[in-house]
């Protein structure tokens, strides 16, 4: 006497697997693309940090060796490959805004084809009365 083949479920996971593997695909895809917008993120928040923290020592009268945070803060930027798009002094707490913009390419796959650019911004908090 023969099975019913409809009730066979010998080749189940081979059906599985068939029906799995292109949605793992895509998934993978995907995280690739959260990846590199992470990895690009990062590196302007360095950049960012060590903007600000360059212009905020060329400030402090410990480590200050000039008077030009901005040039100090560009200078470091464009070392990390970012460019410095704004830099500003001002509040009562004595705070330096500093914010760098990293252009890069960033090969996105499903997100954004034609690619991405990222920024990050750095506060360094100065305490002037020291």
């Amino acid at each position: 006497m023969r099975k019913n083949p409809l009730l066979d479920d010998r080749a189940g996971a081979t059906l599985v697997a068939a029906a799995l593997i292109p949605v793992m695909l895509v998934i993978g895809v995907f995280l690739h693309d959260v990846a590199a917008l992470y990895g690009a993120r990062g590196e302007a928040q360095t950049a960012a940090d060590a903007a600000a923290k360059a212009a905020g020592l060329e400030l402090t009268p410990y480590f200050g060796v000039g008077s030009d945070p901005r040039a100090a803060a560009g200078e470091f930027a464009s070392r990390n490959g970012a460019e410095l798009v704004e830099c500003s002094l001002g509040g009562r707490d004595g705070f330096l805004w500093v914010t760098v913009r990293v252009s890069r390419r960033v090969d996105l796959l499903i997100l954004k084809p034609e690619g991405a650019s990222v920024g990050a911004t750095a506060r360094c908090y100065l305490d002037l009365n020291i």
